[in-house]
């Protein structure tokens, strides 16, 4: 019986995809999950290839970080005697380059996306800062070795700047999650065979629903160029022809499943 290639969608049968189901889907109805996705990155359209065959999806954490100081005018307060939010919250950001140097490797990421000073008046010293900082990693020991270096940063600041610095988990943590090594070997003879000499191995900086879904059954996922490497933008887009190198070797994977 031959299977579909849909996606993000799980391998079914023609019979499968007519039947009624529940509330909740039987798994073990379903044979493998196949993904395709933009890369959301500039890997594959810096190095002018078509496809990606993802080999795991990052672990994700974050933190919601507070530093309080002391809200003051911000004319007479000498910089010698200010203990302002922000510039502790600035330190922290630019020092954490230099604490990961010997941890992270080119694939580490950490962001610090949101910010808020109060009271947030142009002539008032900050008194409270409050950031979120995310960081992910292909590996959960790299992961644990990054947090301690932010908490030990934390401490660092805290002790110097004489602020209060505290530190919140805002999410539960997202463990790495490796793609199926069956699923990895067919996609690769697939991208091999649509796109020879065009594709390569990665790993997925972004989470998809491929790793909610690997609990339950094998997955695997392919990765088409993002143009620029432009994603969460409205700039973002793919080439039409990239979209179709990317079905054809989702065919030819589903093809071989079967």
């Amino acid at each position: 019986m031959g299977w579909w290639p849909m996606m993000g969608c799980p391998l079914r049968t023609r019979a499968q995809l007519g039947a009624r189901v529940g509330d909740f889907v039987d798994p073990t109805r379903f044979s493998a999950f196949l993904e395709m996705h933009i890369e959301q990155g500039p890997v594959l359209d810096l190095a002018g290839e078509a496809i990606g065959v993802v080999t795991g999806i990052v672990g994700l954490r974050q933190l919601q970080v507070t530093i309080m100081g002391q809200q003051n005018h911000a004319g007479t307060t000498p910089m010698a005697h200010r203990r302002d939010a922000f510039s502790v919250a600035a330190s922290i950001a630019t020092a954490l380059p230099d604490r990961f140097a010997n941890i992270v490797t080119p694939q580490s990421v950490w962001t610090i996306g949101q910010i808020a000073l109060h009271p947030g008046a142009a002539s008032v010293v900050p008194g409270r800062a409050t950031f979120s900082l995310q960081w992910r990693d292909i590996e959960s020991d790299r992961l644990d070795r990054m947090e301690a270096a932010i908490m030990a940063l934390l401490d660092d600041i805290a002790a110097s700047s004489g602020c209060e610095v505290t530190a919140t988990r805002l999410r539960h943590d997202l463990s790495p999650m490796p793609m199926d090594v069956g699923l990895q070997a067919i996609l690769s003879k697939a991208a091999d065979t649509v796109a020879p000499g065009r594709w390569r191995a990665m790993p997925s900086g972004a989470l998809h629903d491929a790793s909610n879904l690997a609990v339950l059954m094998p997955v695997g996922m392919v990765f088409v160029p993002s143009i620029g490497g432009i994603s969460h933008a409205f700039e973002e887009d793919t080439h039409q022809a990239d979209l179709i190198t990317g079905l054809a070797v989702l065919a030819d994977a589903a093809a071989r499943i079967g």
